[in-house]
C-alpha cells in the first residue's frame, strides 16, 4: 500500500472490516472441518446397525425346484408353491410367524385371549393400506375371515369352531369361539389368516391383491415376477426392486442356472446337491431346518408283528437312531418323538429309547423263534444306505430282514397306504401332523387310549402356555409306546451366489418372505 494509503483513514477503516471477515471464514472452515470429523467419528463408535430404509432398484432371480402353481388363487390352490411364493410376500396375515415359527405382530399389532379361551381380541396396526391404495381396517378381517369359513377356502378348517367375528371399531376384532382352540393364532399365521381387500373384484386366479411387501407383476408357467410395493404401509420397504422367480422342472437345471449366473439364489435343494455346490467358487451354501421328519414307521394293524408293543420297542432299542442322525447329510437333529423343533410341543425325546442291544435282546427273548422270524422293510432309493444299517441292526435280534428299494418316497407312500408294510422308511412333512397317531385309521394303524386322552387334553388347552405342555405330554406318551422311531429332523438346504444376504433359512421349502432380500 503506498503512502497516501497508509494515512487514509478510511483505506485503513477498510482494511480492518476485510481482515475480520477472513479471520471469521477462516474461524467457520474450521469449526466446519471439526464438526464433521467429530461427526465421522461419532458414527464410527456408532454405525449405522439398519439400513431398513435403503432400497435397490435391482432384480434378484431365485430358483424353485418344482413346478409353477397352476393360478395364484392361495384361497382355493392346494399345495405348497402358491403359499411359498405368496405368503408373507404379497399377502400379509392377522398374525405372522418368524423364521424361527414364533408367532409374532402381523396385521395385527397385539391380541389378548379371555381365561376360558373362547374370546379372541385383536388389535390392528394404523394406516393400512392394499398395494391398490384401498384402506385396511378391521372390516376387512372380518369379511375375510367370514368367506374363508363359508367358501371353506384351504385351511378353513383350523380356525376350529367359530362362533362370532366381529368389528367393534376399525381398529379391532373380536373372534368368539364355541369351544377352545388353542391353535387358533397358528392358523391365522397361515392362509386362514391371509387378509383380503373386500373392495376388490379382480380375478385371484390371475391376479394377487395384497397388503405385502411385492405386489405380482406378472406370472406364468415358468415363473412369477414381483415387484416392490412402493406404497407398502410397513416401515420396511422391499430391499429389492424386483424378483424373479424361475421355476425348474429338475434340480440339476436349477444347479446348473446357478452356476451359470442366471440366478442368484436356489431353494430347496437336496443334501448331495448341496454337497456339491459347496465345492462350487463364488457360491454360498446354508442351511436350516423345516417340518420334515424322518421316521420308521411301523404298521401296528392287526396281521403285523408291530401290532405288539413289546415288538416295537425291541426294534426302537435295537436301532441306533443317533448315529444314523450323526451320519445323515441331511439330517438337521436326533428326533426321537413326533414333534420336531419348529413344532408347538417339541421337546428332545431322544433319551426315551437310546440304543440298547442288550435290551433289546431281552425283549426279544421273550417271543419264540418262529414268532417273528422276517420282517419286511420298505425304504425308497434315496434312503438306500439308512435301510442297510437298519437291516443289519435289527437282524443282530435272530430276526430276518427283507429289504426292499424302491425307485421313490411316493412308491413307499402307495405301500403304505395299501398297508402292505412292516416297517416303512418315510418322511412326515406337516406342521402339527402328530395327530395322526390320535387316529388308528391311519397308515401307522396305531391306537392307544392313553394317546388318544393326551391329545384331547392338549386340544381342550385354554392358553398357549398349558397347549405347549400338553402337546409335550402327548408326544412322549406316542413316542414311549413306541408308535414309530422317529430318526431325524431333516435340514432344509439354500445357495446363494457370494453377497447375497437376506434370504430366509427355515421353512423355505413352503415360506419364501423375501422382502429382506438383497
Amino acid at each position: 500500500m503506498d503512502e497516501q494509503g497508509q494515512n487514509n483513514p478510511k483505506a485503513q477503516a477498510m482494511k480492518a472490516e476485510a481482515t475480520r471477515w477472513l479471520v471469521f471464514f477462516g474461524v467457520a472452515a474450521v469449526l466446519a472441518v471439526v464438526m464433521w470429523l467429530g461427526w465421522s467419528l461419532v458414527n464410527l463408535r456408532n454405525p449405522i446397525t439398519s439400513l431398513s430404509s435403503i432400497t435397490s432398484e435391482s432384480t434378484m432371480s431365485v430358483g424353485i425346484a418344482g413346478d409353477a402353481p397352476k393360478n395364484l388363487d392361495i384361497r382355493t390352490e392346494q399345495g405348497d408353491e402358491v403359499e411359498q411364493a405368496l405368503l408373507g410376500n404379497v399377502y400379509e396375515t392377522l398374525v405372522s410367524r418368524s423364521d424361527t415359527n414364533k408367532l409374532q405382530p402381523g396385521i395385527a399389532r397385539s391380541w389378548q385371549a379371555s381365561d376360558d379361551g373362547l374370546t379372541y381380541t385383536f388389535t390392528l396396526q394404523s394406516n393400512m393400506t392394499f398395494s391398490n391404495g384401498d384402506k385396511l381396517d378391521a372390516s376387512d378381517v372380518v369379511w375375510s375371515l367370514q368367506n374363508t369359513v363359508n367358501n371353506q377356502y384351504v385351511d378353513a378348517d383350523q380356525l376350529g369352531d367359530l362362533k362370532e367375528i366381529t368389528n367393534p371399531d376399525e381398529n379391532t376384532v373380536v373372534i368368539t369361539l364355541n369351544q377352545p382352540n388353542p391353535r387358533l393364532l397358528r392358523a391365522l399365521s397361515g392362509r386362514a389368516g391371509i387378509v383380503y381387500d373386500e373392495q376388490n373384484d379382480a380375478n385371484y386366479k390371475n391376479t394377487a391383491v395384497g397388503s405385502g411387501p411385492f405386489t405380482v407383476k406378472s406370472s406364468s408357467s415358468s415363473q412369477i415376477v414381483l415387484q416392490r410395493n412402493d406404497a407398502y404401509w410397513g416401515s420396511t420397504k422391499a430391499a429389492c426392486g424386483q424378483i424373479v422367480l424361475y421355476y425348474y422342472s429338475s434340480e440339476s437345471s436349477m444347479v446348473n442356472a446357478l452356476k451359470g449366473g442366471k440366478i442368484s439364489m436356489a431353494v430347496p435343494l437336496s443334501a448331495s446337491s448341496a454337497e456339491a455346490l459347496q465345492k462350487q467358487s463364488g457360491i454360498t451354501v446354508d442351511n436350516g431346518v423345516g417340518f420334515d421328519k424322518v421316521l420308521l414307521a411301523f404298521n401296528s394293524a392287526n396281521e403285523s408283528p408291530f401290532s405288539d408293543e413289546q415288538i416295537r420297542k425291541m426294534t426302537r432299542f435295537a436301532i441306533d437312531a443317533a448315529s444314523i442322525a450323526k451320519d445323515a447329510k441331511d439330517a438337521y437333529a436326533a428326533l426321537g418323538g413326533p414333534i420336531g423343533p419348529l413344532e408347538d410341543g417339541y421337546e428332545d425325546l431322544t433319551g426315551l429309547f437310546p440304543y440298547d442291544l442288550q435290551q433289546a435282546r431281552q425283549l426279544r427273548s421273550y417271543f419264540g423263534a418262529n414268532y417273528i422270524a422276517t420282517i419286511d422293510l420298505l425304504v425308497p432309493k434315496e434312503y438306500e444306505q439308512i435301510g442297510n444299517t437298519v437291516k443289519s441292526q435289527i437282524e443282530q435280534l435272530n430276526i430276518g430282514v427283507n429289504l426292499e428299494v424302491l425307485d421313490t418316497a411316493a412308491e413307499v407312500t402307495e405301500r403304505m397306504n395299501a398297508g402292505t408294510y412292516n416297517i416303512a422308511l418315510t418322511t412326515m412333512s406337516d406342521e402339527g401332523d402328530a395327530s395322526v397317531f390320535t387316529n388308528g385309521q391311519s397308515v401307522f394303524h396305531f391306537e392307544n387310549g392313553d394317546v388318544q386322552q393326551a391329545y384331547a387334553n392338549a386340544s381342550a388347552a385354554t392358553n398357549d402356555t398349558d397347549y405347549q405342555a400338553r402337546m409335550r405330554d402327548y408326544a412322549r406318551t406316542v413316542s414311549e409306546n413306541a408308535a414309530s422311531d422317529w430318526l431325524y429332523a431333516r435340514k432344509t438346504f439354500i445357495a446363494v451366489e457370494d453377497g447375497v444376504q437376506g434370504y430366509p433359512k427355515n421353512m423355505t421349502d413352503r415360506f419364501l418372505p423375501l422382502s429382506r432380500l438383497e
